[in-house]
């Protein structure tokens, strides 16, 4: 769990014989919020209290008091606070981050940051694990990409740069705290260091029982293939949407490249259904030369494609969603009909296809879904022409009223990403029958805008976007690991207390995500006192996030303890 620290040391400026002292800044950062040289440690940040019913102030030999005031911030200070340490929290096979800045008042030389082994009673967390990488620009905006270190650097006086460090945590570690240290050193002399204390949780994460995924370009290679699947499982996603660069059966009978992707995918350990997007080129581009979805030619060929394409889908025993159409609300009205006619087409020829479409508006959902098996769609655009009349889809009531006229099951796309997307805001919205959700994009092109990675020959370096995705994935990893305990626990009539605790922590947590992403998306912030299941001093001292993790992790210890007796 993420922690600031503050710390201000000397650097030798030499190695050798006396040197004059230089002053140094470092401090862990927020990993949430986006690098900037104004960035204050977590350990300055205020202390919230949202609901307070009364506040007195002492100030100047006077004392002001007030009556439900509407917010109170207390910034306390760094006394007593360790600003050399750093506590993480994690459960075996975790992936646990913290970011930090480093910013020397004078230049040194040769800079290296490395991290260090983790002792614990387990045993040691190899160094390999503790891995720092350098913060560079790719696109801003979240988009930064994360470069391990490479050889030595020289940094010049007052100049700010910014590090993320990940801890891997073994799938067999023991439980216990670890410790150890990220080591600043200049021309090879430790100049400064950050210690490291791991909590290793007694708590085995699962994958969540939801698709996960990001759209994905052909490599039309092999082994880079492997390798981007790979990374995407590590990062927690549970589903690909293949989508361009891929082979259509248009003009031959060729289904190598889907039949190789699928048996990549199997490889790679993905539980959730392939959710194969080409297709929507189709009609998109594809065939083009076959007129319009009204034409026998259109439709004959569009058949022939489909079925061709589900044949090798069915030698590979993957269930696979097929996406048909690609936000034809952009087309105005007559798109939305044109979506309900190739919806009804799939339907009714290809019942054995199990369907979808990515759809950017309401009538062009609701024109869909009722041919469709699951129902993709973003938060919605009104159309040029504002046939949508200003409906908003990601929220709580467009999903009640999308599954009470149609049988489609859910799925959202490009409807954010980072820990508040993937992680609390769709767990509420899964309680509402979304079960899916796939993002744009994990490497478009050459590296172009839109790029959760950055691709150089088989090196991945991901971007914070894409780190804080995993961290949100993890957040559903644990709410899923306590459902799954609740449930375990109730069926086998036992631990009623802590069920009884578990499910209102549970619902505290519900009922502080809004349950509308248009209030999000257009600027609010979560609650900001760990979601009414964290004091705000540990609020503050942990992140709003992390706070709401740590409290969850705290229930499934407590139901797994009352479990084992």
């Amino acid at each position: 769990m993420t922690r600031h620290i503050l710390l201000a040391g000397l650097v030798l400026a030499s190695c050798g014989g006396p040197a004059p002292a230089v002053e140094l800044d470092l401090f862990v950062t927020d990993y949430h919020e986006n690098p900037s040289p104004e960035q204050r440690p977590l350990t300055d940040r205020a202390i919230n209290f949202p609901n307070a019913e009364e506040v007195t102030v002492k100030a100047s030999g006077k004392t002001f008091t007030y009556k439900a005031p509407s917010a109170v911030a207390v910034y306390p200070g760094s006394e007593g606070k360790n600003p050399r340490e750093a506590r993480l929290s994690a459960a075996p096979g975790q992936y646990a981050p913290f970011s930090f800045l480093l910013r020397p008042k004078e230049g040194i030389e040769e800079v290296m940051i490395s991290g260090g082994a983790l002792r614990g009673p387990g045993g040691t967390i190899a160094p390999a694990n503790v891995v720092v990488a350098s913060v560079e620009e790719f696109q801003g905006g979240g988009r930064q990409i994360l470069m391990t270190l490479g050889k030595p650097w020289n940094m010049s006086a007052h100049a700010t740069e910014f590090f993320w460090c990940t801890v891997k945590v073994p799938g067999d570690a023991k439980p216990g705290v670890y410790s150890g240290e990220v080591a600043v050193t200049a021309r090879g002399a430790k100049i400064a260091g950050i210690s490291l204390l791991l909590d290793v949780l007694p708590i085995r994460l699962e994958d969540p029982p939801l698709a996960l995924g990001l759209n994905y370009s052909s490599p039309k290679d092999k082994r880079l293939l492997e390798v981007h699947l790979a990374d995407m499982r590590a990062h927690g996603m549970t589903t690909v949407a293949p989508l361009y660069n891929f082979h259509l059966p248009v003009y031959d009978r060729d289904t190598a490249e889907l039949g190789e992707f699928i048996e990549a995918y199997k490889q790679a350990g993905f539980p959730a259904p392939l959710y194969f997007a080409a297709p929507m080129d189709l009609e998109l581009s594809a065939l083009a030369g076959y007129g319009s979805v009204d034409s026998r030619r259109f439709q004959q060929k569009y058949i022939q494609v489909m079925r061709t394409l589900h044949g090798e889908v069915r030698e590979h025993n993957v269930p696979t969603v097929m996406s048909i159409g690609d936000e034809l609300t952009n087309r105005g009205a007559e798109g939305v009909k044109i979506a309900g006619k190739l919806a009804r087409l799939t339907a009714e020829e290809l019942p054995e296809i199990a369907s979808t479409s990515d759809m950017n508006g309401y009538s062009e959902v609701m024109a869909m879904a009722p041919w469709l098996n699951i129902a993709t769609f973003n938060n919605g655009w009104d159309g040029a022409d504002h046939h949508n009349q200003g409906r908003h889809l990601l929220n709580r009531r467009f999903l009640e009223e999308l599954q009470g006229k149609t049988g489609a099951i859910p799925w959202f796309v490009n409807a954010g990403v980072g820990r508040l997307p993937f992680g609390l805001f769709f767990w509420k919205m899964s309680k509402f029958g979304a079960r899916g959700k796939v993002e744009w994009y994990y490497n478009l092109g050459k590296n172009e805008r839109g790029s959760l990675v950055y691709v150089d020959g088989a090196k991945v370096w991901p971007t914070l976007d894409y780190e804080r995705s995993r961290e949100g994935i993890t957040d559903l990893k644990y709410l899923a690991t306590l459902e799954k305990l609740i449930a375990r626990a109730k069926g086998a009539n036992q631990a009623a207390a802590e069920v009884k605790a578990a499910e209102a922590a549970l619902r505290r947590i519900f009922d502080a995500i809004a349950d509308d992403w248009t209030i999000y998306d257009s600027g609010a912030r979560f609650s900001i006192d760990g979601f009414g299941v964290a004091d705000a001093e540990k609020a503050a001292a942990l992140g709003q996030f992390d706070a709401t993790r740590e409290a969850v992790a705290r229930q499934i210890l407590r139901l797994q303890a009352a479990l084992a007796k």
